[in-house]
Order: structure tokens, then sequence, then C-alpha cells
């Protein structure tokens, strides 16, 4: 089978460890779509064509959220190729504004939600009384180093409003909780669980502690199955925080995050790309 990862990191350490659980019987080759293409040393396989040209691999792993990389999902899953996750999947989760549309209609606990145009439009709302404090704002759309932040006062809004003045941002209540977010996710139905202090929290974001699956609150693992199969997602994490008394409320879903130092991970993530690959042939 050939295998390819849309990244600009496939030394990932969940990517690379999957990749040397197939590279003895199977190609394995990557493609930054921001950047020159390469093949994974060692593979012995040209990559595809940088553009979604050429041969097509049998299976497609997304890790990448950048605008080419879901474009070049898109053209490849235009051509035939199995791409996991799939581009709609993973642009949707890149919006916050639609992830929080798509749960409430689903009936799932997500954070109630609310979008505002830019961080200087909600800084001024803040003059006339509202929004209520403490909140938590975000950049509307999901990416490396964007703005998450508490925020307790008027004066610290209109700062955050100087640093990001034009940020499209979505609004959310802050539920109080014990600092700790339950990092939950899953490969192809398999649940992986960690705790991790917030990056909200007053210590900032802090170390990731292991979860027995065992100690997850009574339906959180339901939960977590049902967000994927909501968003069409395979390969994904849902952010939780225990609202009181095991209430699960969610405040975030990622498409394929890294899911590090998680035991039987890697194998998860080679398992699901074999098996789509082989569905695919199948079929082809």
């Amino acid at each position: 089978m050939r295998i390819c990862l849309i990244t600009a990191a496939p030394d990932h350490p969940l990517l690379a460890a999957a990749t040397a659980l197939l590279a003895p019987r199977h190609h394995v080759e990557f493609i930054d779509p921001d950047r020159a293409p390469g093949a994974v040393p060692g593979s012995g396989v040209p990559p595809a064509g940088h553009d979604g040209s050429g041969p097509l691999a049998d299976v497609y792993l997304l890790k990448s959220h950048t605008p080419r990389g879901l474009a070049l999902a898109a053209r490849l899953e235009e051509r035939g190729a199995p791409v996991l996750n799939s581009a709609a999947a993973t642009t949707l989760c890149q919006d916050r504004t639609a992830m929080a549309a798509l749960a409430s209609r689903a009936g799932l606990p997500f954070a109630a939600t609310r979008t505002m145009a830019t961080l200087t439009e909600l800084a001024e709302r803040a003059g006339e009384g509202e929004p209520a404090f403490p909140l938590v704002v975000k950049s509307r759309h999901s990416r490396r180093h964007d703005l998450v932040a508490r925020v307790d006062s008027a004066g610290r809004l209109r700062k955050l409003a100087t640093e990001w003045p034009q940020e499209p941002v979505v609004v959310q209540e802050f539920t109080e909780n014990s600092g700790w977010d339950h990092k939950l996710w899953a490969i192809d139905g398999r649940i992986f669980a960690a705790l991790r202090r917030s990056e909200l929290a007053p210590e900032g974001r802090g170390p990731t502690r292991p979860l027995d699956l065992r100690d997850l609150p009574t339906g959180w693992a339901d939960l977590v199955l049902g967000a994927g199969e909501t968003f069409g997602l395979s390969v994904y994490g849902v952010d939780v925080l225990d609202a009181g008394d095991g209430a699960p409320l969610i405040v975030d879903i990622n498409a394929f995050p890294g899911i590090r130092g998680q035991a039987g991970a890697p194998e998860a993530l080679a398992e699901l790309a074999l098996r789509t690959a082989s569905g695919a042939a199948i079929r082809r």
C-alpha cells in the first residue's frame, strides 16, 4: 500500500511512530502542501504530485489545516482518493462558529457561543454594559498561535483589542472548573484520554497527566464517539470540562490533533490507514 501524509511535520511523534509501523511492508511518503514535496527517508518512493496530480496514493492522512493543505485534500478527494479526515470535516473544525452551531443542532453539550465580527466591536460593547465577565474570547478561525484568552474586565478586553483589532472572534461564558481540561482523543472509535492544565488557568498551560478511561465520568466516552459521528471525523480530539458533578461541557473539537504520548495511538492510526486503503482498493 502507498500511504501519504499531508503535513509539514512528518517527524511528529504520532506520525513518525505510525510510519515506523507501516514502513517495513508499505510505502509511506509525505507532502508539505506549503513547501516542496518530499519522501520519507528510506521509503524509496517519490512523493505524489505537489498539486494533487500524478498517481494517487491508496490513502492520505490529512494533518495540515492550512488553506493549501485543505485545497490539496479537496482535489485529491475529487479524484477519488480517500482522505482522513476529509477536507470538509477538517475545514468545519477550523471555524468555531460553524462548529458550535453544528454541535448545538446535534444536541451536544457545547459551550454557548456567539460571534463578533471583530474584537474591536466586542470591546466597544464593553463600554455599554456588556458582555458579562468573566468570559472566554477565541479567534473564530482556529489556527496555530490564534487567540484564546480569559477576560475578566473591560480594561483587559480593550487591551486585547489593541493587539488583535480586526480579529473575528467567538465569545463564551467562562465556566468555573478545576483548571484542568479533559483531553479526549479518538482514532477510528478507539478513545484515549489525558488531563492537561488549561491555558486559561492562572498558571497558564501546564503538563499533561495520564488518565485511565475507567476514571472518566459515565457517558463521556459515548459523548466523544457521538461528536466524531456528528462531525464526520475518524481522527480527532474533544476538549471537555467538568461543569460540576461530572456534567460534560465541550469547549473545542479538533481534527487530527497530536495525540502525543498515548500508548496504542500509533498502532490505531496505522491500522486505520491500512483498513481505509484496503477498502478503497476493493472499491476500485
